[in-house]
């Protein structure tokens, strides 16, 4: 829903002079640190007579990284806030650490409200 305004943000998202790729679902590239984001819940319904006139539409960003992704997720916050995200701290996963891959990884969660056009042609 989000993907393409998401793909518009993070194009040539760029933290401590390093580019960082960001993408839907999963990630095919080489690099070493990279961001993927999934939709993954639409929640909290408004409705006014009778009709359901917008929800919350809720996204997962999973930050990989073989060293310190702070500078990343700190970054990225700033990025979505600043264009009507809602960061929801309760939906974040803890600091992981992967043995098999090796890499760090934390999913960060962010919201955005939506309103529908429900309005019935005359």
């Amino acid at each position: 829903m989000f993907n393409y305004e998401i793909e518009e943000l993070f194009s040539n998202f760029t933290v401590d002079d390093t580019i960082i790729p960001v993408s839907y679902l999963q990630y095919g590239g080489d690099k070493e640190t990279y961001i993927v984001y999934t939709p993954w819940n639409n929640d909290n319904s408004f409705s006014g007579d009778d009709t359901i006139l917008g929800c919350v539409v809720y996204y997962d960003f999973d930050v990989y990284s073989k060293g310190n992704y702070y500078n990343i997720i700190a970054q990225m916050k700033d990025l979505l806030t600043e264009n009507g995200w809602t960061w929801q701290p309760s939906k974040d996963s803890s600091d992981q650490f992967e043995k098999d891959t090796g890499m760090y990884h934390k999913t960060v969660c962010f919201a955005k409200p939506i309103q529908f056009d429900m309005r019935i042609p005359r």
